[in-house]
């Protein structure tokens, strides 16, 4: 499980992997807060998103939202 969310006000989502960067941005909800993912992009471009979880590419952490639970992306910066 990510790390307890920093605070972050966007509601923007991501509809495709170009849409993430230096900023965070929701790339799936839990409606329930429980279960599984549903990404709000393409599920093609949801597997690309994974691989670059697995590869350390990304930063993710989730939050609380009046929709579910959200879970914020952005890239990560060396």
């Amino acid at each position: 499980m990510p790390p307890a969310a920093p605070p972050v006000a966007t509601q923007a989502r991501a509809e495709s992997l170009e849409d993430i960067g230096a900023d965070w941005i929701i790339v799936a909800v839990r409606p329930s807060g429980r279960g599984e993912w549903e990404p709000v992009m393409p599920y093609d471009q949801w597997r690309v998103l994974q691989g670059m979880r697995d590869d350390g590419a990304l930063a993710l952490t989730q939050r609380r939202d009046p929709a579910g639970t959200v879970l914020l992306a952005k890239l990560k910066v060396d």
